[in-house]
């Protein structure tokens, strides 16, 4: 019941915000859109114009053959929320789209691909040329511009395509913050006291930190939404208090390269100490530490950064730069009332309230045999060159250039995450030398490159006392051409040899000999060459956030797909899924082996950790034995009814939760306490045949009120008063355990 209620409350919230709610956004977008909305690269004839890309309509579109980068374009007039996508082959004919890649954006030179669960930025497509393929997105994204990009089509035909978009218009109130900035939103009754709440908005910046938002109460209560490395962290506390004896902060992380100017969607739904944290259609459940569960704010509520006195109150945060898009709180939305200069709002600074960030032309290098060729100003003495670049890659070309009158040739590749320098001249050593370190984190890296007349140097990021300065005998003359990202095929006619992988990665703000290179015109081919990239976009995702290995295995990830190291997890596979070692003794003793120790894994692929146990192998079955810590004698004095004598077992390389789970896989399990009492009744039972022994020492066993999977011995509790004491065993957690 509490479930459904919460369910209720949260669906009202979502839905009362203006703009915000989705609920039943599912109207075809493409059909009652006028011709002039539907663009493309080019078009194979009149009848396979843009316009009739429409579901079910009498034709469909098709680009000119031999388009190197053939592309569809939708512009919906406004800004909209966006649910599915869905396709159709061109109308009676062998042209379809079987595969393709889906790209949005708020202008036509600013483009972010969107990935399906899993990172994979491929959709498949039709089979035929009539049925119709719906893909559902598992997040609403929201644009003006969509861009279907074909990457695959019917062998037997050409591209073909007709195209459906399902959602709904979107008011978009848009926050702009410089990093000097910020608002904060006072709640109408002073306080904020709530049970449970919903915090959400979109935000996109290129700055790697940054405090996003932030409020607070006077008995400790807090939420903090900030930006820590590009990382989207999530700070919340319910309070505390003295006579509370568990601390409350909790702190989750999610995401990752989230500066890479796409809007990220955020979204904090909260029911007591349950919260839903949701990033991009990615949710992580958790519940909040401490032992309360209302959310006490007091005054207001600050968004991009502090204002006035609370800076005092917090340690000190970077402000955030960028923009922040439907700033919700509780059915209020706060960026609105913003927009409307709303009295309950205070401003520091001058924030603005459209997006006035700079707007990157990156290329995106994703194919085998991916390059950018651009001429440059032949036989000069100085060869300079620059460029920022982001990969996960650890190598790959990313400049190869002919020096004039056979000269020779410069390189600059990525090695181990450095940028390697190698200049080649004929009759002299070639001159390598290397500059960075980890350079394929993901973030953008900028390249300075110089080289002339016996000497060369390079800078990485433009980091004071970073460059490396070389001396050396060289005669440089420049040469016609610069290759980006990689040498075409085939190399002896572009004259680019070069024994380096493709690079896979981003690049922008190409630099050739001091000038800065146009890409509107390369990519219009007016200007050099290019195969296999995409301007305008940047495909960069964290492909190890969520991480997709299982039981702590290490991701690492590259371009277009991401490696589980599973050494010391007990497991393997591509998520180090599979379990190593067998489930119990009795495996082992099936499989052949002897009695000794071994590791073990009681629930398989699930989510507990394998652990050693003692296998005591015999003919027909075998016991497994878990160590413990009371193996050693324990003297009780003084235990009574009243205050029994606690003796906590704690078991050896086995969690408690691990212990239960071979406890709960087993067909017999016991555990007993070894007693040697003097002069007492055993176990507080009327007999006292015991008792009258009062020279000796008498032993009893009774089973434990513990369980285990093994016998567990406790030797030996030997009590100089009468034994009629309670000996109660707990587990770790300081439950009173069962009987197995």
């Amino acid at each position: 019941m509490m479930h459904l209620r919460l369910f209720c409350i949260l669906l009202a919230a979502v839905s009362g915000a203006e703009g915000w709610g989705y609920y039943g956004c599912d109207e075809e977008l493409v059909g009652p859109l006028y011709a002039r909305s539907l663009g493309a690269s080019s078009y194979y004839s009149l009848l396979t114009a843009p316009r009739f890309a429409r579901l079910h309509g009498i034709s469909g579109w098709s680009p000119r053959i031999g388009d190197p980068n053939p592309w569809l374009q939708i512009d919906l007039m406004k800004k909209h929320r966006i649910r599915a996508v869905a396709t159709q082959g061109s109308f009676n004919s062998w042209d379809w789209v079987t595969r393709y890649m889906l790209l949005y954006g708020d202008r036509v030179d600013s483009w972010t691909p969107f990935y399906q669960r899993g990172h994979n930025s491929t959709f498949f497509g039709n089979v035929n040329e009539s049925a119709v393929v719906r893909h559902d997105l598992h997040f609403h994204f929201t644009a003006r511009y969509i861009r279907i990009v074909p990457l695959a089509w019917n062998p037997r035909g050409k591209i073909g395509l007709r195209l459906g978009l399902y959602g709904c218009p979107y008011k978009a109130d848009i926050l702009y913050f410089d990093g000097d900035d910020a608002i904060s939103y006072r709640f109408p009754r002073g306080v904020s006291r709530s049970l449970w709440d919903v915090f959400a908005f979109s935000f996109k910046t290129e700055e790697k930190d940054g405090l996003l938002l932030h409020a607070e109460g006077a008995q400790g209560d807090y939420v903090t939404l900030e930006l820590e490395g590009a990382h989207l962290l999530l700070h919340m506390s319910l309070g505390s208090s003295p006579i509370q004896p568990r601390p409350g902060h909790t702190t989750v992380s999610a995401g990752g390269v989230l500066n890479d100017q796409h809007w990220h969607y955020v979204r904090v739904d909260r029911f007591g100490r349950d919260v839903n944290f949701t990033l991009d259609g990615y949710v992580q459940r958790f519940i909040l530490n401490g032992d309360f569960e209302r959310l006490n704010l007091d005054t207001e509520m600050f968004i991009g950064g502090l204002v006035g006195a609370a800076r005092k109150n917090l340690a000190y945060r970077h402000n955030f730069r960028g923009c922040i898009e439907n700033v919700i709180f509780n059915r209020v939305n706060i960026a609105d009332l913003a927009v409307r200069r709303h009295s309950r709002i205070t401003f520091e600074g001058k924030v603005a309230f459209r997006c006035l960030d700079p707007v990157p032309h990156p290329i995106n290098f994703g194919g085998p045999h991916n390059f950018v060729q651009v001429p440059g100003f032949p036989r000069r003495g100085r060869l300079a060159v620059s460029f920022r670049f982001r990969t996960w890659d650890l190598t790959g070309l990313l400049l190869f250039s002919r020096l004039g009158d056979g000269l020779g040739h410069v390189e600059l590749t990525l090695s181990e995450g450095q940028v390697n320098v190698s200049i080649a001249q004929s009759g002299r050593k070639k001159l390598q030398f290397a500059a960075g370190y980890r350079l394929n984190d993901g973030f953008w890296h900028e390249v300075n490159f110089v080289a002339q007349e016996n000497h060369a140097v390079i800078s990485i990021d433009d980091v004071e006392g970073a460059e490396v300065r070389v001396s050396y005998p060289l005669l440089i003359r420049t040469g016609t051409s610069y290759f980006f990202g990689g040498c075409p095929k085939p190399a002896s006619r572009w004259d680019c040899h070069s024994n380096q992988t493709a690079f896979h990665g981003c690049m922008e703000l190409l630099k050739v000999d001091g000038q800065l290179v146009n890409l509107t015109l390369v990519e219009g081919r007016r200007l050099g060459f290019y195969a296999e990239v995409l301007f305008d976009t940047c495909g960069i995702t964290d492909r190890c956030s969520p991480n997709m290995c299982e039981h702590d295995g290490r991701c690492y990830q590259s371009w277009d797909d991401f490696i589980c190291y599973c050494e010391l997890t007990g497991y393997k596979g591509e998520t180090c899924h599979t379990p190593l070692y067998k489930e119990s003794c009795e495996a082992y003793r099936l499989s052949g082996k002897t009695s000794g120790n071994f590791t073990i894994d009681p629930d398989g692929s699930g989510p507990l950790k394998p652990f050693v146990v003692y296998c005591d192998i015999r003919e027909n079955r075998a016991w497994t034995v878990v160590r413990h810590d009371r193996l050693w004698t324990t003297r009780v004095t003084g235990s009574s009814m009243e205050r029994p004598f606690l003796g906590a077992i704690q078991y050896w390389n086995a969690s408690w939760e691990e212990v239960s789970a071979l406890a709960n896989a087993s067909q017999h399990c016991e555990q007993w306490i070894e007693f040697s009492c003097y002069n007492s009744r055993l176990l507080n039972t009327a007999a006292f045949g015991l008792a009258e022994m009062r020279s000796s020492t008498s032993t009893g066993e009774a089973p434990s009120l513990g369980s285990s999977a093994v016998p567990v011995v406790w030797t030996g509790a030997v009590w100089t008063l009468p034994c009629t004491a309670t000996v109660t065993l707990t587990s770790p957690s300081g439950e009173l355990t069962r009987d197995c």
